[in-house]
């Protein structure tokens, strides 16, 4: 009894040390190779807002360079500020407003660089321009002080014309100062990323051998019994279900996969057997449905006429109709198979109508084209004649004098499509959406046409079926789709 204890419990700790080890491999690759990949983050967002840092004031401090021009009116900011002073100073009409704004938005923009800069030299230079911008301030409110036109022109010249020109270029010397230190990041970055990645590989390489040497040991111990498990799953495809052998492993995860495998060889061995009885009992259910196809008034009447024929005296049509009702009932039974050729549905459907043209040879006329190359098409037995039957009673017998049944097949491609036109008595549109609704639904709506398209539904799949369509007074036309190649159930 306690060997029979110990070895349940010792099973129960092979999963958890499986998972142990496997976790502990993907551990010991992921955590190294995340601290690098951390720090490389970290570098790259320092080297990166500082570099972001540097071009924002660049892009800043280029709007006030020489080779800026205002998108209003395509001028410098010196040019701007010294032709304002410049109107100011001649009294020109219209206008008699000093630059301030210009100037207070270059003392905020200046302001704002200072938050944004780091360098000395830079810091330096803004410095500056600030005073240069304050002085400028100033000299322009002295400007409106001064009425006389010459010495308002001395002024100008001597003060606000040199404050702009030491105001440009401070500012270029600020932008090469920033320019020579953002130069120096992307240096600084390109070899730390550099080392970085040196170092990623280095760590790499090493935990890519450490992990090759544990998951070799490992994996061999898991697909060596799983390859075996595999070989008996192709047995069991190859249909022997029997002589499964049981595959050793040290794993219960395995061992119970391998369990499993078997009871499923059990399984389908039973099931393939269930399978086999309830064929023979959907044989035998086809083979009634299609006797009960076989509509007894029409049997009758069938008869009646090949009597009244002999009676007639007209042998030679009584043999006709006979020949065509034999070949009707061949066709029909087709040594029990479901699928027969087009060929052979296609004389099933012509024994049927020849039967039905002796006796109501005054109201009804067919024609079928079926190409040759369509006739060896395989195809579900009871496709056309249904159909047919359909366009006779439902169409042509409710019409007022002759009509036509014509039967055509086309070839497309992959698919071919029958087609069965009858230019009768038609349906009313209400009419038609309840049979378009029951060929869709699978639901019985009278004229069997539901039967017939979820039968080929279920041969052929989605897509394949029955399209009606029908005009009051002027006739029916049904269509099958089907593919060229069928899978025997």
């Amino acid at each position: 009894m306690s060997k029979h204890k110990k070895g349940p419990e010792k099973k129960k700790a092979e999963p958890g040390k499986l998972e142990f080890k496997m976790r502990w491999m993907l551990f010991s690759t992921m955590i190294p190779m995340a601290v690098l990949i951390i720090v490389l983050l970290v570098v790259f967002w320092q080297y990166t807002n500082e570099y972001n840092k540097l071009s924002n004031n660049l892009a800043v401090s280029s709007e006030y360079n020489a080779n800026y021009k205002n998108s209003s009116n395509d001028m410098s900011f010196k040019a701007e500020v010294d032709m304002d002073i410049y109107y100011v100073t001649i009294g020109r009409k219209g206008k008699d407003d000093l630059p301030v704004k210009q100037v207070n938005k270059a003392i905020e923009t200046v302001e704002r660089l200072k938050t944004t800069t780091t360098k000395e030299e830079s810091l330096r230079s803004l410095k500056y321009l600030t005073n240069y911008l304050e002085n400028l301030k100033t000299r322009m409110n002295q400007l409106l002080e001064i009425h006389d036109y010459q010495k308002r022109q001395e002024f100008m010249e001597n003060n606000t014309v040199i404050l702009t020109t030491l105001f440009e270029k401070e500012m270029q010397n600020y932008i090469y100062q920033e320019a020579t230190q953002l130069v120096q990041v992307e240096s600084q970055l390109a070899g730390n990323v550099r080392l970085t990645l040196m170092a990623m590989c280095g760590v790499l390489l090493v935990t890519m051998l450490l992990l090759f040497n544990r998951s070799f040991r490992l994996t061999y111990s898991i697909t060596k019994p799983i390859s075996e498990i595999l070989h008996n799953i192709k047995k069991v495809g190859k249909g022997e279900y029997k002589n499964i052998a049981p595959v050793i492993a040290d794993c219960i995860e395995i061992q119970e996969l391998d369990e499993g495998t078997r009871k499923m060889a059990g399984r389908i061995e039973g099931l393939l057997e269930n399978v086999r009885k309830e064929q023979d009992a959907q044989h035998l259910t086809e083979l009634q449905l299609l006797q009960a196809q076989v509509n007894p008034h029409f049997l009758y009447n069938t008869l009646d006429t090949i009597v009244w024929l002999v009676e007639g005296g007209m042998e030679q049509d009584a043999v006709d109709m006979i020949t065509s009702l034999s070949v009707f009932f061949r066709t029909s039974l087709s040594k029990g198979k479901d699928i027969i050729s087009l060929a052979e549905e296609e004389r099933h459907t012509l024994s049927y109508l020849e039967i039905q043209q002796s006796r109501y040879r005054d109201i009804m006329e067919f024609e079928i084209r079926i190409p040759k190359e369509l006739e060896g098409v395989m195809v579900p037995k009871l496709t056309l004649q249904p159909l047919a039957e359909n366009a006779l009673y439902h169409g042509i017998k409710n019409k007022r004098g002759k009509g036509k049944i014509l039967i055509e097949g086309f070839d497309l491609g992959e698919d071919m499509m029958l087609r069965v036109t009858d230019n009768g008595q038609g349906m009313t549109p209400e009419r038609l959406k309840e049979v378009q609704d029951a060929i869709c639904t699978g639901e019985r709506a009278g004229f069997g046409l539901a039967a017939v398209s979820e039968r080929i539904a279920l041969y052929y799949g989605a897509g394949y079926g029955l399209r009606i369509s029908s005009i009051e007074g002027e006739g029916t036309v049904i269509e099958v789709y089907l593919a060229k190649q069928i899978k025997e159930k």
